[in-house]
């Protein structure tokens, strides 16, 4: 072989660009770039420091096969970074299909499989101050290892239950899960829990209630005590307004993990729907006895302090428990309800002004929670408008709008109809009438 052949075949082994070798070792520029930060990928510059990169593909793939000790204690993610940053699946698996698996090392994949171990044990405890941290574990897994669908179809759990509680944001949350999904069950078409988080997208993004209810059946037959796919079927009955059937699964669900706090707080709200205001109050206390708080259960207090007392009545508990939860949008929603329908007027257009616009943060305060204030002052055009947004996101609180009481007032609202007659609900034939179709 001629040295020019020799030379060309070796050019064309080169890689240029942060986005050509991320594509090459099938993970993202952040954690190539990571990588080269912190254990010395062979990445050379044409230049200084700044100029561009490159990088051949036999010494990344030399470096890969070895790297797999160095990365047992791989340390997070760049300080700043977000664990939610959207999943980036534009590398070379979806081209020339999955990446070698020789390329990945035995201890890379043990050291995987036991980040995914550790995620489902904290899911176990889920709470709002712990889930970034099993997304981060998730996605550490899925550095190591792009094989593993436990990992794929985990961290697409973990985004959908963010975006339902709101936390940072709906946006972006489900897209992302639903590319993770695609991975994990391309991985293992069979794997229960991808086809759970499938299941969950139909509820809250595709609104195909048959879809979903299919979905959680067929996992249920293969594992009747599966929790996710438990509560997604009691969610289910939420939706349709039958609350006894509901709590079944609910039930169900609790007992599963009985320290995992979602299920009742999920049963929280549905006995809000259900308008057992005292008794979601009396489990609520329970539940604060407990340790067990979050912003579901302080959100449901607040609504069914609203119709259980009267208005001006709630306005100190309220308060206390906005500043105790400062952001909790749906708190301060329900407090500038309060102050709108008790004349305070200024209060509650100071709270509407902050939720409905970002600020310095940047954050998108949940629409929900504009409704709330804008229907105490009677701006019903705006807050079903408001209330749309909230069912396009795909809210936690979107799946109660046939049977949540403080949308009452919009009965008979044309506004509401007009966005009910637009959009999907499931509609039981033993539920009981719901706002938007009550005569």
């Amino acid at each position: 072989m001629s040295s020019r052949t020799r030379d060309r075949e070796f050019s064309q082994r080169r890689l240029d660009g942060w986005k050509s070798i991320a594509e090459h070792l099938d993970r993202s520029c952040r954690t190539i770039q990571r990588w080269n930060e912190v254990y010395g990928l062979p990445v050379h510059h044409l230049g200084g420091d700044k100029s561009p990169v490159f990088a051949y593909a036999d010494q990344l793939d030399d470096w890969m096969r070895n790297r797999g000790q160095d990365l047992m204690d791989e340390p997070p993610e760049i300080p700043g970074s977000l664990p939610y940053a959207p999943l980036e699946l534009e590398g070379s698996d979806h081209r020339n299909g999955l990446m070698d698996g020789s390329l990945i090392s035995g201890s890379a994949r043990a050291r995987s499989a036991e980040l995914v171990a550790l995620a489902y044990e904290m899911w176990e405890v889920l709470s709002y101050d712990n889930i970034h941290l099993i997304a981060r574990r998730f996605r550490e897994a899925i550095d190591l290892d792009p094989h593993n669908a436990q990992a794929f179809a985990g961290l697409a759990q973990v985004l959908i239950t963010d975006g339902l509680w709101e936390n940072l944001g709906v946006s972006g949350r489900y897209a992302s899960a639903q590319a993770a999904v695609e991975k994990a069950l391309e991985i293992n078409p069979e794997l229960l829990e991808a086809k759970n988080a499938a299941a969950w997208l139909k509820v809250v993004l595709a609104r195909d209630w048959q879809g979903a209810r299919r979905g959680f059946d067929e996992i249920l037959s293969h594992n009747p005590a599966f929790r996710s796919a438990l509560l997604g079927r009691g969610m289910l009955h939420v939706v349709e307004g039958c609350f006894k059937e509901a709590s079944v699964f609910l039930l169900k669900a609790a007992l599963q993990a009985p320290l995992c706090a979602t299920s009742a707080k999920v049963q929280l709200w549905s006995k809000y729907l259900a308008g057992e205001y005292a008794q979601t109050l009396d489990e609520i206390k329970q539940m604060r006895a407990s340790g067990q708080t979050g912003t579901i259960s302080n959100a449901v207090e607040a609504l069914a302090l609203i119709q259980l007392e009267e208005p001006g009545a709630c306005i100190s508990r309220l308060e206390v428990l906005t500043v105790d939860s400062p952001h909790n949008d749906v708190l301060r929603g329900a407090l500038g309800y309060v102050y709108a329908v008790t004349g305070q007027g200024r209060r509650a257009n100071e709270l509407l002004d902050l939720l409905a616009n970002p600020g310095k943060s940047g954050k998108i305060h949940a629409p929900y929670a504009i409704a709330l204030v804008l229907i105490g002052l009677n701006q019903r055009q705006e807050a079903v408008q408001r209330l749309e947004q909230s069912y396009r996101e795909g809210s936690l609180w979107s799946l109660g709008f046939l049977s949540d009481p403080i949308l009452a007032s919009l009965r008979n609202d044309p506004h509401f109809r007009l966005f009910l007659s637009k959009v999907s609900y499931p509609v039981a034939e033993n539920a009981a009438p719901s706002l938007g179709f009550a005569g």
